[in-house]
């Protein structure tokens, strides 16, 4: 989900979209769609999925009593990301997000996997 996510604001970042093309149209089965429908859509697709899911897992009795490690992860780091977008210059981050990035791959992930394999095996 966030690499669709992620790829479709790349791919919107990359038309070099402003505010002012909104109004912009294409057809979709015999009707015109604006550009801000589509964006629209794109944002509160997810919100009605996350409410969907919730719905689900209470029917399971499967509520969550507090928001797990993992999820607060990708919601900072969506929440993050999101900020980068229209920030027109981000050079004053550029070499904290390269950083963040490479801790997360080096030494977050690996770290936790040795924490835990050493503990099972000992």
């Amino acid at each position: 989900m966030m690499s669709a996510a992620i790829d479709t604001c790349e791919r919107i970042e990359a038309s070099g979209y402003s505010e002012s093309d909104r109004e912009a149209t294409i057809v979709v089965a015999g009707q015109d769609v604006s550009v801000h429908d589509i964006l629209a859509s794109a944002w509160t697709y997810p919100e009605n999925l996350r409410d969907q899911i919730i719905r689900a897992r209470y029917e399971k009795q499967n509520d969550l009593p507090y928001v797990p490690e993992a999820a607060r992860i990708l919601s900072a780091m969506s929440q993050a990301s999101a900020e980068l977008i229209d920030a027109n210059d981000a050079s004053k981050v550029e070499a904290e997000v390269r950083r963040m990035i490479s801790w997360f791959r080096e030494k977050a992930g690996p770290s936790v996997e040795q924490a835990i394999a050493t503990r099972r095996t000992s």
